[in-house]
């Protein structure tokens, strides 16, 4: 019966990633220039980041809508629209790192549950299958949004990056 239960466990899991899979990965040049700029930032900016990206945990921005905030910030004055845009290309990889560790959070705290009682059949809540997918569709989103953007500043992203160390 255990067997027979962990069988079920990892059809269920099988499924659920099959299922959940982001139509849209984030662009390699994106992850790339992410990986380059964040350890080289000024702790200020990479402050900035990080608290925006969190801050879009919830909702579905758009490079304009941030661009907008981005040029009011006061730490931002006197940068250059490029470097912006740079800034916003970190902050919407950054939130996409934070959606996949909510992913991750959330497939765990599903597994869990499913191990605790292994002798009830315990589907996914619906609540946690909108869960799931609104981080799937802002994920997606994000992708897209970080595409576009990254064509704007290409060729770019190594003066960005001296720029904001």
């Amino acid at each position: 019966m255990k067997n027979l239960a962990l069988l079920a466990c990892l059809t269920f899991f099988c499924n659920l990633f099959m299922a959940a899979q982001v139509p849209k990965a984030m662009p390699p040049d994106a992850d790339e220039f992410y990986n380059q700029s964040m350890p080289q930032l000024r702790p200020r900016l990479k402050d900035f980041i990080l608290k925006n990206a969190k801050a879009m945990e919830h909702c579905k921005m758009n490079p304009d809508s941030l661009s907008a905030a981005f040029h009011k910030a006061s730490l931002l004055k006197g940068m250059s629209n490029t470097d912006i845009e740079g800034l916003i290309v970190l902050t919407m990889v950054q939130a996409s790192k934070n959606a996949d560790a909510d992913l991750k959070k959330m497939v765990l705290e599903i597994g869990q549950k499913r191990e605790a009682a292994k002798e009830k059949n315990i589907a996914v809540s619906d609540e946690q299958n909108i869960q799931l997918q609104n981080i799937l569709d802002r994920k997606s989103d994000m992708a897209e949004q970080v595409s576009y953007t990254m064509k704007k500043i290409s060729g770019s992203q190594q003066s960005i990056i001296s720029n904001l160390k």
